[in-house]
């Protein structure tokens, strides 16, 4: 079976498209591969699904729980209660841990608008082989790419 994601493909399928193929394959091989000690794995720890918890700097927003994937070729899939939609991003591993970026659109609660995007950028090292701390900031533009806000974030992640 196929363990990576061919992001040329995937990409060249469409915006509507590629989320959902990717969805498809997290589900079957990556995901079984992360979980079965190949070598892969082993060498990359940060592969697979993980549950999440994203606390805030500012007492104003309060924390969320989230679901978050790491895909062999480096993409990034992700799903938290404040945004209730997917993200999607990239991640690489440096030589202190990993990093990962994303991106997802923001809506008005009161009809659904679209009012702009967050793009997250954190840094994480592993705390035990099944868990990870991250930190970072997420940025808020408008529909015309005007910055509104940064907030200081940290992630915990404990795999499942």
């Amino acid at each position: 079976m196929r363990t990576e994601l061919n992001r040329r493909s995937l990409l060249s399928r469409g915006g509507a498209l590629a989320p959902l193929a990717g969805l498809g394959l997290l589900a079957g091989t990556t995901a079984a591969a992360a979980d079965s000690g190949t070598k892969e794995s082993r060498l990359i720890p940060l592969l697979g699904t993980w549950a999440v918890r994203v606390t805030f700097q500012s007492p104003n927003i309060p924390s969320e729980a989230g679901l978050f994937a790491f895909v062999a070729d480096g993409i990034f899939f992700g799903s938290t209660t404040g945004a209730g939609h997917l993200s999607l991003g990239s991640w690489r591993p440096t030589s202190e841990g990993f990093e990962y970026t994303f991106r997802h659109f923001m809506y008005a609660d009161d009809d659904g608008s679209w009012i702009g995007e967050v793009r997250v950028q954190q840094s994480g090292r592993f705390t035990s082989a099944g868990s990870w701390q991250a930190s970072g900031t997420g940025t808020a533009f408008d529909t015309q790419g005007n910055q509104l806000q940064v907030v200081q974030s940290a992630t915990a992640g404990t795999r499942y």
